[in-house]
């Protein structure tokens, strides 16, 4: 019962990624080719980062369990989707530099791993938002 518990205040504080910051943020950590990321974040905004990361990965690593047949057999998915667990829970550090460290490996996760799965066909459009 208590699981079930657990279960319903999850789906209760679910809330859905809002990929549009997801990526300001990934161009902000990581940059593009034509314009690298240098910056160091304040704390409050490194908080923020990490935390639109986390819950994109957490949404992803979810939605690669719902076809973990494919995502498992997939030895590059597989990879990514253990080091997404790993970082995903990291703290953040509160020195602006390793924050910054910690922020640019959720945010290649991230988008190693939409990649990933957009190649496998488990997710969709994903990059484009």
């Amino acid at each position: 019962m208590d699981d079930l518990r657990r279960l319903f205040q999850a789906v209760q504080n679910w809330e859905p990624v809002d990929w549009e910051r997801v990526n300001e943020g990934l161009d902000a950590v990581l940059g593009d080719d034509d314009h690298p990321a240098a910056f160091l974040p304040d704390p409050a905004t490194a908080d923020e980062l990490a935390q639109n990361f986390r819950g994109a990965i957490k949404q992803l690593v979810n939605r690669a369990l719902r076809d973990a047949e494919r995502t498992e057999a997939d030895p590059e998915t597989a990879r990514l989707l253990r080091m997404a667990r790993e970082v995903r829970v990291e703290e953040l550090p509160g020195d602006p530099g390793k924050a910054l460290g910690l922020l640019r490996r959720l945010g290649s996760v991230t988008t190693d791993l939409v990649e990933s799965l957009e190649r496998l066909g488990v997710v969709e459009g994903v990059s484009e938002c």
